[in-house]
């Protein structure tokens, strides 16, 4: 079995210079100070939350326990009045939560994003949390043009505990669901609620400083006075002790961020740089894999247009989809769970695109990989389930998880935050794999347990389509280069893939 050592040295990133692709490994320069974040830490207790109601319920239960005597930080991309035990549920929603909390006592912040698509959700909710007494409510407008703060975590402290949480998981009625994903739920919202899988981890130990200090660098930047709304009041900074939990478990964590590069007015004080630790571990992770790549993700895009794997250079080397190719190359299996439906106006631009990265791969698997692709969808009761998640899982050893999906929008672009994650005991990436391939597949975890025959199981149901598993309904025609034949892409494809559906504000020299 391999050290601790060995993990932390084969999967984490050194955060010096860059990956031999070019992408940087280094925290952004304006990571200084107080804020300044470890490479990693040890001593840390990670635990799965699998789907939006175990999630939920956690951030409730925690927010509770503060019982008015510690400090609650919300970072969102989206959050509403959702409730945590459901709709039908004699509970008290989120808000209502947050304002108990504040009112007996606990010091509260909160920032959501403030991009477009979120203002007709997040600017109801921070007017009623000011309403409600919760002065220290914003939405930050920081990101690069047509983009948004996509981190979606949390932070409870109290004298005797500090803990966060992230994942994908927002706290909005769109994100509340049960891992059984039944197709006729009541107590999903009547408008927004439907069949979705997520993922997130509470995390207990020494990381939960790091993640405070991604909320504090964000509340205490330079740009607060233009960056959060509304600009009045003026927001104090954040001037507690950071936590500093003692050790607790066998997990080591390393914080991973995406911060694109913007300008002065619409970027934080780091604008010039940027961050981009969670595209250089999922490249890190891609290349050192030995026997498989499971994938969850809501977009699994490959880069630009025309797609960087039909390039050389820079562009084409780090395009994960090109890595995942060159990953099969050398006997790698690749699984991934996607969408088989979508969620808004941009879908054929996404369905396209993803189509065209799932091709290239089983092209790669037909010109002779000895790696395997297998790419499925779920449903249930013959309504798709959605895959929000964002997570890799790589040799049953190391573990990417948060809210960033694979493509250049959150690799490059967006407000990101992720953890990678590996064991002293060498468990935690089997058994999360286990775990979910138990929820998708129906069989009994300890049934997936080794590999291989967790791989043919996860195959045969894939293909007999019997259960949650079907595969992934990819267009054969959806090709590049295109082919006589071949599906044109939809019309403006490029401009809306680069400007809204996929930008990319990366470092130069890549693009």
């Amino acid at each position: 079995m391999p050290t601790l050592t060995d993990l932390k040295n084969k999967w984490f990133l050194p955060m010096t210079g860059n990956n031999p692709d070019g992408v940087p490994q280094r925290r952004h320069s304006a990571d200084a100070g107080p804020n300044t974040l470890s490479v990693s830490t040890d001593g840390n207790l990670v635990t799965p939350l699998i789907d939006g109601e175990t999630y939920m319920q956690r951030w409730r239960d925690r927010l509770v326990a503060l019982g008015g005597s510690g400090e609650f930080m919300h970072g969102g991309w989206r959050f509403e009045e959702v409730k945590p035990d459901g709709e039908t549920a004699a509970t008290k929603n989120a808000l209502e939560e947050v304002r108990d909390s504040n009112s007996a006592g606990s010091d509260t912040w909160v920032l959501i994003c403030r991009n477009l698509l979120m203002q007709p959700f997040n600017r109801p909710t921070t007017s009623w949390l000011r309403g409600a007494g919760v002065s220290t409510t914003c939405m930050d407008a920081r990101f690069p043009a047509g983009g948004s703060n996509h981190q979606k975590f949390a932070l409870h402290k109290d004298v005797a505990a500090a803990s966060a949480q992230l994942g994908s998981i927002d706290l909005s009625f769109s994100r509340w669901d049960t891992p059984v994903h039944a197709p006729a739920n009541p107590d999903w919202h009547p408008t927004h609620g439907k069949q979705t899988h997520d993922t997130g981890a509470f995390v207990e130990g020494p990381a939960v400083g790091d993640i405070e200090r991604c909320f504090r660098e964000r509340w205490n930047d330079t740009t607060r006075s233009t960056g959060m709304q509304p600009l009045l009041p003026r927001q104090p900074l954040i001037t507690s002790p950071i936590a500093a939990p003692a050790s607790v478990g066998p997990h080591s964590v390393q914080v991973l961020r995406t911060y694109g590069i913007t300008n002065r007015l619409f970027g934080y004080s780091w604008h010039a740089t940027g961050e981009f630790t969670v595209w250089a571990s999922y490249l890190n992770a891609i290349k050192r894999a030995s026997t498989y790549i499971y994938i969850e993700d809501q977009y699994f895009l490959p880069f630009d247009w025309p797609p960087c794997f039909s390039r050389t250079g820079a562009a084409r080397d780090t395009d994960i989809v090109f890595q995942l190719g060159e990953a099969m190359r050398r006997g790698v299996h690749v699984i991934v769970l996607t969408p088989s439906n979508d969620e808004d106006a941009t879908h054929m631009f996404q369905k396209y695109q993803r189509d065209v990265g799932v091709n290239f791969l089983n092209a790669v698997r037909a010109g002779g990989s000895p790696g395997e692709v297998v790419v499925s969808s779920l449903q249930n009761g013959g309504t798709d389930v959605y895959v929000h998640s964002k997570l890799m899982i790589v040799d049953d050893e190391f573990v990417l998880i948060g809210s960033t999906n694979v493509g250049q929008r959150s690799m490059t672009h967006d407000g990101e935050l992720h953890i990678g994650v590996v064991d002293d005991n060498d468990l935690f990436a089997k058994d999360l794999r286990k775990t979910l391939w138990a929820e998708h597949t129906g069989r009994p975890a300890g049934t997936l347990d080794p590999f291989p025959t967790a791989f043919t199981h996860w195959k045969a149901d894939t293909a007999a389509s019997g259960g949650h598993l079907r595969p992934y309904p990819v267009d054969p025609l959806s090709v590049f280069p295109a082919v006589a034949g071949s599906n044109a892409p939809p019309l403006t494809h490029s401009t809306t893939m680069r400007t809204v559906v996929d930008p990319y504000a990366g470092p130069a020299g890549i693009r």
